[in-house]
C-alpha cells in the first residue's frame, strides 16, 4: 500500500509541476476517439471487400480496437500493401490516443480530485481527549525511531506534515501524522500543543526558529527540544524559546571522546535512575583484564554490581564465571560513591596511553579533538580537505592532510602506535573500511566510530569498532531525557534503559530462572519496588508482581520481552 500511495503521490507531484500543460477537453477527446473508431471500421470494410473478404460491422470494430491497443491478435489481417499501410495508420493513431493523450488527460483532469481525496484521508486535528503526547515537527529517521521508542513507554506521538501528498503516504504507512503548516499557529492548536508533554523541532535551524516562535504563541509551559546544526543556530533557538537545544555535532563529539581512555582508566557515568548511577568502564588496560568476575571481586572492592558486559553492541550477563576480556566494556550499577570507588580500583598502578588518532576533521572531528585535548590527550587529526586546516589547528596537537585510506598516509600518522582511533567521517562506508584497516594494522587499539545511519551499526561492529554512536541516537536520547527529566543516557548504539512491570508469567520466580537474558537478550541491572531501587539483585532474588525490572537492551529485545512474557 505504501508503494502505491507513493507512486500516486509522485504522479500528482509531477502534475502539479507541469503548469505549462494545456488542458484537454475530455468530452472532445471522447468524440474524436469514437469518430476515429467508426471511420476506421468503415474503411476496414471497404478495403476488405476490395481484397475479397467479407466481415460484419462488429468484426470491424473489433479489429480497429485490437490494432489501436497494440494487441494485434493476427486472426484478421490484410493481404494488400494498401491494407497494411492502413493498419499502420490505425496502429500509430491508437498508440497516440490511448497510450499518450488519454493518460495525460487523466492526470490533468482527475489529479485534483484524487489529491482532494488524499487530503480528506489525513486528519488535521488530534482527538479531543489526547493528552501528554509528543509532537514531532518533521518526519525523518529520527522521528521514525522516536515514535517506536515512545510507543514502548505508552506515550502517543504526533508528526506534522504540511505536504498533503507526503502526509497521505505517511498515513498509509500507519504513521501518526497530522496535516498542517509548521509556521501556522492553528497547526499547534490542532495538535493540542498546550496538553502535550514535549515538542521536538527537528527541521533545519531556520525552520526550527519559526517552529519555536509559533508554538510559543500557543503555550509557554510545554518544553521544546530543538536540534541545531551550528552554534549560531543554537543561540538563536534559545532566544526563540527552546528549553533544550541539541547541537548534534558537539554532543556527538563529546560522546565519542568519552569512550576513549586517556590517562588512568575511569568509569563513565552514562545516566542516573532515581538513586542509582549507571556507568560503563573499560576492560582494556586495566587490572581486570583476563580475570573472571568472581576473581576480580569488583563488588567487594567498590560496592558496584557488574550487571553485564557489552561487546560491540551485544550483551552478556555479569555472572561469576564471566571472563573480563579486553574487547569488552563493563556495565556497572551502584550509587555515586561506589562508582567513584570503581574509578580508583580500575586505575591503581595503571595508566593508558594518551595518543589518540582522529580520522575526519569536520565539525564532529573537531569536537572530539577539543574534548580530548581538554582531558590532556595528544590528538592527531587526519583530514582530506586542506581547507579545514585552520579550524583543525585550533583544537589538535597535530594535523595531517591526506586520505586515511592511503596506506602511506595511515602508516605515517602512527596507526600502529595509537592507543585509540576515533572515526568521525559522515560516510558509513568509509568508516567501515577504516575500521577494518585500522584493526588489522593495530589489533590492540580502541576504535570508536560515528555512524550516520543506525542500520549500519552491526556492520561497523563487525568491522572492528569497539563502540559506535549515531547522530540519531544523540537526538533521540536528548528527547527521552528531557521527557523523563534526566540527563540523556547514551549507551552503545541501539542500547537503552527500559523499565517493565513484572509480568504474571514471572511472578515468584528467581532472576536466575526467569530466562530474561537467555530468551530476549536483555540484561537486568536493577529491581524497583515501591519507589526503592535495588541495584544489586542477586541471581536468587525473587521477583513479584507489582515490582519493576530495569534492564538494558535494544528496542527489538524489549518488544521480544513483551511477546515472550505475558
Amino acid at each position: 500500500m505504501k508503494g502505491t500511495i507513493g507512486a500516486i503521490a509522485d504522479l500528482l507531484g509531477s502534475h502539479r509541476s507541469s503548469a505549462g500543460l494545456r488542458p484537454l477537453n475530455l468530452l472532445g477527446f471522447g468524440v474524436v476517439l469514437v469518430t476515429f473508431v467508426a471511420a476506421s471500421s468503415a474503411i476496414f470494410h471497404l478495403l476488405m471487400v476490395r481484397e475479397g473478404q467479407e466481415h460484419d460491422w462488429f468484426t470491424g470494430i473489433y479489429w480497429t480496437l485490437t490494432t489501436m491497443s497494440t494487441l494485434g491478435f493476427g486472426d484478421i489481417v490484410f493481404q494488400s500493401d494498401l491494407g497494411r499501410i492502413f493498419s499502420m495508420v490505425v496502429l500509430v493513431a491508437g498508440v497516440s490516443m490511448l497510450l499518450i493523450y488519454l493518460p495525460v488527460a487523466f492526470v490533468r483532469f482527475y489529479a485534483p480530485w484524487v489529491e482532494a481525496q488524499f487530503k480528506t484521508r489525513v486528519r488535521t486535528r488530534v482527538p479531543a481527549d489526547l493528552d501528554g503526547h509528543v509532537i514531532i515537527s518533521s518526519w525523518d529517521d529520527v522521528a521514525e525511531e522516536l515514535v517506536e521508542r515512545l510507543a514502548l513507554s505508552g506515550i502517543e506521538s504526533v508528526v506534522i506534515e504540511s505536504d498533503p501528498l507526503k502526509a497521505a503516504s505517511l498515513h498509509a504507512d500507519k504513521a501518526p501524522v497530522v496535516r498542517g503548516g509548521l509556521g501556522v499557529r492553528a497547526t499547534y492548536e490542532n495538535c493540542a500543543f498546550g496538553r502535550a508533554s514535549l515538542l521536538l523541532a527537528n527541521a533545519p535551524d531556520v525552520v526550527n526558529t519559526n517552529i519555536v516562535l509559533t508554538a510559543r504563541e500557543v503555550s509557554e509551559r510545554v518544553p521544546i527540544v530543538a536540534t541545531a546544526a551550528n552554534p549560531e543556530g543554537e543561540a538563536v533557538l534559545e532566544l526563540a524559546g527552546a528549553n533544550h537545544v541539541v547541537l548534534t555535532a558537539r554532543r556527538l563529539g563529546e560522546q565519542l571522546a568519552n569512550r576513549v581512555s586517556v590517562g588512568s582508566a575511569r568509569a563513565l557515568t552514562i545516566g542516573r535512575y532515581r538513586q542509582i548511577a549507571i556507568a560503563e568502564f573499560p576492560i582494556r588496560n586495566t587490572r581486570l583484564s583476563g580475570m573472571t568476575l568472581e576473581d576480580a571481586q569488583v563488588r567487594a572492592h567498590t560496592g558496584v554490581t557488574v550487571a553485564a558486559l557489552a561487546k560491540r553492541g551485544h550483551l552478556e550477563p555479569g555472572l561469576p564465571d564471566t571472563m573480563l576480556r579486553e574487547d569488552c566494556i563493563g556495565l556497572a550499577v551502584g550509587n555515586v560513591a561506589e562508582v567513584e570507588a570503581l574509578n580508583g580500583y580500575l586505575s591503581e598502578g595503571i595508566t593508558c596511553g594518551g595518543s589518540v588518532l582522529v580520522i575526519g576533521g569536520g565539525r564532529v572531528g573537531c569536537e572530539v579533538a577539543r574534548a580530548l585535548r581538554g582531558r590532556g590527550a595528544s590528538v592527531r587529526v587526519v583530514e582530506r580537505d586542506p581547507t579545514l586546516r585552520e579550524s583543525i589547528e585550533e583544537v589538535a596537537n597535530d594535523i595531517v592532510i591526506g586520505d586515511a585510506a592511503d596506506s602511506r598516509v595511515i602508516e605515517r600518522v602512527g596507526i600502529r602506535e595509537a592507543a585509540s582511533v576515533v572515526l568521525t567521517t559522515n560516510d558509513d562506508a568509509v568508516n567501515i573500511f577504516l575500521a577494518v584497516y585500522c584493526r588489522r594494522l593495530n589489533p590492540d587499539t580502541i576504535i570508536v566510530s560515528r555512524v550516520a545511519h543506525p542500520s549500519n551499526v552491526e556492520a561497523i561492529h563487525r568491522a572492528g569498532a569497539d563502540f559506535a554512536v549515531s547522530d540519531s541516537q544523540i537526538k533521540i536520547q536528548s528527547v527521552l531525557g528531557a521527557l523523563r527529566g534526566r540527563e540523556p543516557m547514551i549507551f552503545g548504539e541501539g542500547l537503552d534503559l527500559f523499565n517493565a512491570e513484572v509480568p504474571r508469567s514471572l511472578d515468584g520466580k528467581q532472576l536466575r530462572e526467569s530466562g530474561i537474558l537467555a530468551r530476549t537478550g536483555l540484561a537486568v541491572i536493577a529491581v524497583e519496588s515501591n519507589g526503592v531501587v535495588n541495584p544489586h539483585p542477586r541471581p536468587g532474588h525473587v521477583i513479584r508482581r507489582g515490582e519493576h525490572v530495569l534492564f538494558v537492551g535494544t528496542a527489538s529485545q524489549r518488544d521480544e520481552f513483551e511477546r515472550v512474557f505475558k
